[in-house]
């Protein structure tokens, strides 16, 4: 299940996969992380006092990737990651 790409593990999580929900997951937490440093950063978010940090946008991102995994066709022809993108980087918004 390793090799299966992030639109093949969506389709088996759709089903109730739990192990390739959870591969998808960790697949694209890379892009998780990158996406959450780069706003904890543009939004200096370490001078405010809001008491945000880099692990809470993470764990947002992380919900909102688990949440597109429901609402993704892959008969619409994009990529899961172009897909949940955008409402990965939202839900990480403040």
């Amino acid at each position: 299940m390793q090799s299966m790409s992030n639109e093949q593990l969506c389709l088996r999580a759709q089903k109730g996969d739990d192990a390739a929900r959870d591969l998808l997951l960790e697949n694209n937490l890379g892009f998780i992380r990158k996406t959450a440093n780069e706003l904890y950063q543009s939004m200096t978010l370490a001078e405010t006092e809001l008491a945000i940090d880099r692990d809470d946008l993470e764990q947002e991102g992380c919900i909102d990737l688990l949440n597109a995994i429901e609402s993704f066709d892959a008969n619409g022809g994009s990529k899961f990651l172009t897909y949940a993108a955008p409402s990965i980087r939202n839900a990480m918004m403040i």
